[in-house]
């Protein structure tokens, strides 16, 4: 057998091993393999098509369909066959945590406090999904780097002009493309250079159910896999390798693409969940049109949220038409989704902070939050009372602790906001 040949068989039997149907529903598996130690990688520059075209030689190719990834007329022979057994997740042992909010909330300051508050171990605290905003600033995502070609659309459920059910994932957000060449890379090596997942579950949809598409997958620095993804296919492709990875690099090669998030499963002990879907210039309204059926489907872990936390009401309270009334019932229609969609969890709300511009408003929001928060079940915690009431914005900037712009914190402000709230809420399962 020439080398040649002996790699075209190789890489035909890991075509046909490497996509099966698991027992979980809705989800394919996707065998990759990757090196034991990855390059680190350059974001390219925008508008680079450089990784439009297939992999370098010397990089082997798999090509499979997730449609039909044992045809009957395969002729590989039956002792090559794998039966598949889903790996097992064992659930944490500490709490899991969902956290939507703003600006305050997004860029990873105020989580960190609330961690360290909390004292739960930072290297051991992971999250359960990854929301797909990976072009946007202000946002901390819990990864070492993410490269993203602007060949995406983000549309986030905030932004939506209309009030029905949408079938967002729970991020609120997600990202689109039907260009060939539109590529996302993904390093897991966060906290630490150490860390690694065992898989990764990769939440997406089509538009348009009866299109094919076609998707390029490697890992660390691995033989690229390509994915061909029928009018059947599922909606949750699993990439796993031999060994747990790093790095996972993906390029749309034909169709189009909707991708919801990023679900890993970490390698080694997780102590807790934190899962953090804060946008700058988020409102409340967000969870007002997420369909909470469609959430609970897809719920990675399927295990929901011990503790569900909705920070809300800076951006709301810029608005110049603001109306305590309208706003009452705006936000009623969220947390009703919210604690549909996670009821067994403990459901925190989180009012806006004091700030000049708007700070008697904020005060009507905290107090509307509080009403709310009552009839609902939920606790409330009135960020902007906590700091001293209308007007602190201004002593908080002598102190340090407030933004030049008197609407935003500095990171001194939110570690003490974050351990002003787990000294007066318990946030903790039911």
């Amino acid at each position: 057998m020439t080398p040649v040949f002996y790699r075209f068989t190789a890489a035909l039997v890991t075509a046909c091993l490497s996509l099966n149907t698991l027992a979980e529903p809705d989800i394919m598996l996707l065998r990759v393999n990757g090196q034991r130690e990855p390059a680190e990688f350059n974001c390219p520059p925008p508008k680079s098509r450089a990784f439009t075209s297939p992999p370098r030689s010397g990089h082997a190719t798999t090509t499979t369909t997730a449609a039909n990834p044992n045809p009957a007329s395969d002729p590989m022979p039956p002792e090559w066959r794998q039966a598949y057994t889903p790996p097992v997740h064992k659930h944490t042992l500490g709490p899991k945590i969902g956290l939507w909010g703003d600006s305050h909330t997004a860029s990873g300051t105020f989580a960190d406090s609330l961690l360290e508050a909390l004292r739960l171990p930072h290297a051991q605290t992971h999250p359960s999904f990854i929301a797909p905003t990976f072009g946007l600033k202000g946002i901390r995502h819990p990864l070492r780097r993410a490269c993203l070609s602007d060949d995406w659309h983000l549309s986030m459920a905030y932004r939506t002009p209309t009030e029905g059910p949408q079938a967002y994932a729970k991020s609120l957000a997600h990202l689109g493309t039907e260009d060939a060449g539109a590529f996302m890379w993904l390093d897991f090596r966060y906290p630490d250079a150490q860390t690694r997942v065992k898989w990764a579950d990769i939440h997406f949809a089509k538009d348009k159910a009866e299109r094919s598409l076609v998707l390029g997958i490697t890992v660390d620095d691995g033989a690229e896999a390509i994915v061909n993804l029928g009018p059947s296919s599922s909606q949750r492709l699993r990439v796993q390798a031999e060994q747990a990875f790093a790095t996972l690099r993906l390029r749309v090669i034909a169709g189009q693409i909707r991708i919801d998030g990023i679900a890993p499963v970490y390698e080694g002990k997780t102590q807790a969940i934190l899962d953090v879907f804060s946008i700058p210039g988020a409102t409340a309204k967000g969870w007002r049109v997420a369909d909470s059926g469609h959430l609970r489907r897809e719920d990675p872990l399927n295990a929901g949220y011990d503790v569900v936390i909705l920070q809300s009401g800076t951006n709301e309270s810029l608005d110049p038409d603001f109306k305590v009334g309208l706003y009452e019932a705006q936000l009623n229609a969220s947390i009703t989704r919210l604690k549909n969609a996670y009821p067994q969890a403990r459901c925190i709300l989180i009012g806006p902070p004091d700030a000049q511009r708007s700070s008697n408003t904020l005060r009507l929001i905290n107090d509307s939050q509080y009403r709310l928060a009552s009839a609902k079940g939920c606790a409330h915690w009135h960020w902007q009372k906590a700091m001293g009431g209308p007007g602190a914005a201004q002593r908080w900037l002598a102190k340090g602790w407030m933004q030049a712009d008197l609407l935003h914190l500095t990171p001194e402000g939110y570690a003490q906001s974050a351990r002003s709230l787990v000294s007066m809420v318990p946030i903790k399962a039911r």
